[in-house]
C-alpha cells in the first residue's frame, strides 16, 4: 500500500507537457493586446505538478495551455482551480513567472513557436498550439486578419481548408494524425494516434478525413464481428480473443467459426492415413 501511494506521488510529481484529447479552446480575456506586427511567440501546453517558489500546490486536473504573449492576461481570467490557488497563496506574479517556466521547458515536440498575425489575440489550445482569433472588426481570411474577406469559388474553399488541415497537422505531436470531428466543422481537427487507436486504427475514424491525405482508411478495431479481446498494434487491428464458438483467424485480424473438436480430430485423424477426401460409410 505505502509502495502504491509513493509511486501515485512520484508519478503526479512530474511535470509534463501534452496535448490532450478533451481539452477546448481557451477563452480569451477581454483587453487582451491585440497583434499589431508578426512577432514570434511561444506557445504550449503543461500539466503534472504546480510548484510556485519551490512550493508545492496542486496538480492540474486538466492542461494548461497559453501563449508567453498573453499569459498573464490568461492568468487573470482562467477558471483553472490549481491556478487559482495558486493565486490566492503566492500572488499573480510569482505564478505567472512560474507557469511561464514550465512553457519555455516544455520539449520542442509539445510546444512551438507560433507568428500570429497582426490584428489577432493568440488562442492557444490543444487542437491548435499556434491558434489565434481576429479582434473585431478584423476577420479571419485564410490565417490573415483582414477587413474584408474575398469572396471565391468552391475550388478556393476546398484549397482553404487544405492550407488550415496542414497547418494543424503540424501542431500534432510526431506520429499522430490531424483528423476531422465527427460532426464538426470544416476546420475542426484533433490529433489521432492512429498507430494504436482502437477506434482509429491505421488511419481516422470512419466518417471523418484525414487533414493531409482527405481519405477516411481508420479501422474501428472493436467493430469485429464475434471478438472478445482486440487491441491496434502498429495501425492495424490485432485479435487475441474471440466470443465463444469462434477463434482468431491465421492473419489474426478477425475471428472465424471454430470447429469442433469432434470434427477436427476426425480430420486429423483421417489426414494420418490419407482418407481425408474418403467419404465413411456406415
Amino acid at each position: 500500500m505505502h509502495f502504491t501511494s509513493a509511486l501515485t506521488i512520484f508519478t503526479l510529481a512530474t511535470i509534463s507537457c501534452v496535448l490532450a484529447h478533451d481539452i477546448t479552446p481557451r477563452h480569451i480575456p477581454r483587453g487582451s493586446p491585440t497583434t499589431t506586427t508578426s512577432t514570434p511567440d511561444v506557445c504550449g501546453c503543461i500539466s503534472g505538478t504546480l510548484k510556485v517558489n519551490g512550493h508545492y500546490v496542486g496538480v492540474f486536473g486538466t492542461e494548461f495551455c497559453a501563449c508567453l504573449s498573453v499569459l498573464s492576461d490568461v492568468v487573470t481570467t482562467t477558471t483553472s482551480p490549481i491556478i487559482l490557488l495558486g493565486l490566492r497563496q503566492y500572488g499573480h506574479d510569482n505564478v505567472v513567472s512560474t507557469l511561464r517556466d514550465m512553457i519555455d521547458s516544455c520539449e520542442d515536440k509539445n510546444k512551438k513557436t507560433c507568428t500570429h498575425p497582426t490584428h489577432s489575440v493568440p488562442n492557444c489550445s490543444r487542437k491548435d498550439l499556434c491558434g489565434h482569433t481576429c479582434q473585431a472588426p478584423w476577420k479571419d481570411c485564410n490565417g490573415q486578419c483582414k477587413m474584408t474577406c474575398q469572396t471565391g469559388t468552391l475550388s478556393q474553399y476546398k484549397r482553404d481548408d487544405d492550407y488550415w488541415g496542414k497547418r494543424t497537422q503540424r501542431s500534432c505531436r510526431d506520429g499522430w494524425t490531424a483528423c476531422g470531428v465527427p460532426g464538426g466543422g470544416p476546420r475542426d481537427w484533433e490529433c489521432v494516434d492512429t498507430h494504436n487507436d482502437l477506434e482509429s486504427c491505421g488511419g481516422c475514424p470512419t466518417g471523418v478525413i484525414s487533414s493531409l491525405t482527405g481519405d477516411s482508411v481508420g479501422k474501428d478495431c472493436s467493430t469485429i464481428a464475434h471478438v472478445s479481446d482486440v487491441s491496434c498494434v502498429h495501425g492495424g487491428c490485432a485479435v487475441h480473443k474471440c466470443l465463444r464458438g469462434f477463434r482468431v483467424s491465421d492473419s489474426g485480424d478477425s475471428c472465424v467459426k471454430a470447429e469442433s473438436s469432434f470434427f477436427r480430430n476426425t480430420l486429423q485423424a483421417a489426414a494420418a492415413y490419407g482418407l481425408e477426401h474418403l467419404p465413411f460409410h456406415k
